[in-house]
């Protein structure tokens, strides 16, 4: 009967071992299931010992050598739950070079030698009968053989062990898992000493066996109360990141939405629903067709008019995300290109300018040159006419093909037809330079050069100019240094500030300038190109000067060319105190 209820008992241990394995596979909990294995093991070579009613004493003493492991590779087992939980706790990284895995290796071969003696005469020469008692019925005793001693010092290190894992257990910081790991070494010695005062005292050896029981279930419950504290902590980590993700999709500037398997919709950004000006509470858990259905949104179309009246460019694209393979979304992205189109335009209007301003050239250095041979000789024949009336007549009208002319040329000024007299426009540097920079991006490639872009500012690089102007100013010495470069060369846009003005150099490492033509740069219609007009830097130093800026170039011939274009800061115009950051100037 005794038997039977110690072997009941030494199941529990057990049966929880197995079901921590069925709540998590983690290494801490696995870990965690053999010690409570092993003290299993060891209850059960004690229950053997009360089943001499049952088994035969060959029987016994095979069981009692085989359960034996319990208190055996405790010692390695403990020694493992020192890595373990080192490895797990960050502030205990100090402390790997005492739990290695050459240790563990090291302990574990010690035991299994004291186990392998265990089954030799060495470690158990046979059993005395021990009679009832006032507190034991009757059971066997081993009796142990000379290399016991061995399992002596097993025991002895398993209680080394836990001192040292109870010395690194007291560094972490997280205080529920600090409070479990000293729960485990404080058990694993008043386990072993309970068996060690079992085997040598008047106490009944089954004594040792409710107390480990007792103390495998109250390390038990601390690990689940462990787990559940770190779960909950997980779940408020997880919390806190969703909430963080659900504001960086919020301040995306592209148009999010996200769909479920059943094209219900599960989650709008901000940007979408100003886009749309609807509401998430509205549209959550909708169909996807009710976001389709509303007018503005076309996703065939890239063209697209707002309720404002306002036009936008936006490529509708999307992306299918898989959660274990159990769990499948639809992300769809909408990223507005309007800027970039309307980049792309006005480089557009900036070729058809330099066409116009070639065609404008052309004609006027072709009528130019023969009307003033005409007008010449229409005054010498004035001076010598008694009556200039009829040469007045046609110098006038000469005059008039002159000015027609001048208008002419005017076609070739990118600027003349948007023109926005009076009105100010605060503008970013670095914004507009980007996006200049992505335009000629695909330019810079297919020629095999390179653009970049180096941002000096310690503070905001706003200036008052029309963001046309400024593009405009930009687009043609950008695009002049493009062309003055060879394929594999570089042109660098550096962007700095001395406190009250905002400098924006290019540089390039193109063929240059010849010192003789380099005063000349930014004259009406003077140009080094071959096809040049002459009228897009002039156009360019024209609007620096009406924007309060300065402009100078420098170059030299087979090195490149560095043009330095400087303009007021916004709150330097509007009379705020601004003090100098940084004064720098480097030459090519």
């Amino acid at each position: 009967m005794a038997f039977f209820l110690l072997l009941a008992l030494a199941s529990i241990p057990l049966f929880l071992a197995i079901s921590l394995l069925f709540y998590s596979r983690a290494v801490n909990t696995k870990s965690f299931s053999v010690f409570l294995l092993l003290i299993s093991l060891w209850q059960m070579g004690i229950a053997v010992l009360y089943s001499q009613d049952v088994f035969s004493i060959t029987v016994i003493d095979w069981l009692f050598r085989l359960f034996r492991a319990g208190p055996v590779f405790l010692m390695p087992m403990m020694y493992c739950l020192g890595i373990v939980m080192v490895k797990q706790n960050i502030e205990l990284s100090s402390y790997r070079k005492l739990f290695k895995f050459r240790g563990f290796l090291l302990l574990l071969g010690f035991s299994l030698a004291v186990y392998v003696i265990n089954f030799t005469s060495a470690g158990i020469n046979g059993y005395e009968f021990v009679q009832d008692g006032m507190y034991s019925p009757e059971h066997l005793m081993p009796l142990y053989g000379a290399l016991n001693i061995t399992f002596t010092i097993n025991t002895l290190l398993v209680i080394t062990n836990t001192i040292l894992f109870v010395i690194v257990a007291r560094r972490i910081k997280s205080r529920s898992v600090r409070i479990f790991h000293l729960q485990i070494s404080i058990g694993a010695i008043f386990i072993f000493l309970n068996g060690v005062l079992s085997a040598f005292s008047p106490l009944p050896l089954y004594f040792s066996s409710f107390n480990s029981i007792i103390i495998a279930i109250l390390l038990f419950l601390s690990y689940v109360r462990m787990q559940s504290v770190m779960l909950l902590k997980a779940n408020s980590n997880l919390s806190q990141q969703r909430t963080l993700l659900e504001k960086i999709m919020d301040i995306n500037p592209n148009y999010l939405a996200v769909i479920d398997r059943n094209d219900r919709i599960i989650r709008l950004n901000d940007s979408i629903c100003r886009l749309l000006s609807i509401s998430k509470d509205q549209m959550i858990q909708q169909d996807l067709s009710t976001l389709l259905s509303i007018r503005e949104l076309n996703p065939v179309e890239d063209k697209m008019l707002t309720r404002t009246g306002e036009t936008l460019y936006i490529k509708w694209s999307y992306e299918i995300l898989e959660l274990d393979n159990r769990e499948s979304y639809t992300l769809f992205i909408g990223v507005d290109y309007t800027e970039q189109k309307q980049n792309e335009q006005l480089l557009l209007d900036s070729e058809k300018s330099k066409v116009v301003g070639e065609l404008a050239a052309s004609i006027a250095h072709e009528i130019r040159n023969p009307l003033t041979t005409v007008r010449g000789l229409i005054q010498l024949a004035k001076e010598k006419s008694e009556d200039p009336k009829l040469e007045n007549i046609i110098l006038d009208e000469i005059d008039r093909i002159v000015e027609v002319l001048k208008e002419l040329l005017l076609l070739a000024r990118p600027e003349a037809k948007n023109e926005r007299e009076g009105q100010s426009e605060i503008i970013n540097v670095i914004e507009e330079l980007e996006n200049i920079h992505f335009l000629y991006q695909s330019v810079s490639i297919r020629e095999n050069k390179f653009i970049s872009i180096e941002n000096l500012l310690t503070a905001n690089g706003l200036i008052d100019i029309q963001k046309s102007h400024f593009k405009q100013i930009m687009i043609n010495f950008i695009k002049n240094s493009l062309e003055a470069t060879s394929p594999e060369n570089k042109i660098k846009i550096k962007v700095d500030s001395d406190g009250k003005h905002i400098r924006i150099r290019i540089i390039d490492n193109g063929k240059g300038i010849m010192k003789s033509r380099l005063s000349r740069i930014g004259e009406p219609y003077y140009t080094t190109k071959e096809k040049g007009t002459g009228i897009g830097m002039a156009v360019c130093f024209k609007l620096i000067k009406e924007n309060s800026g300065d402009v100078k170039v420098n170059s030299k011939t087979g090195w490149g060319t560095k043009i330095t274009v400087t303009f007021p800061k916004a709150s330097a115009l509007t009379g705020e105190a601004v003090e100098p950051l940084f004064r720098r100037d480097k030459s090519i």
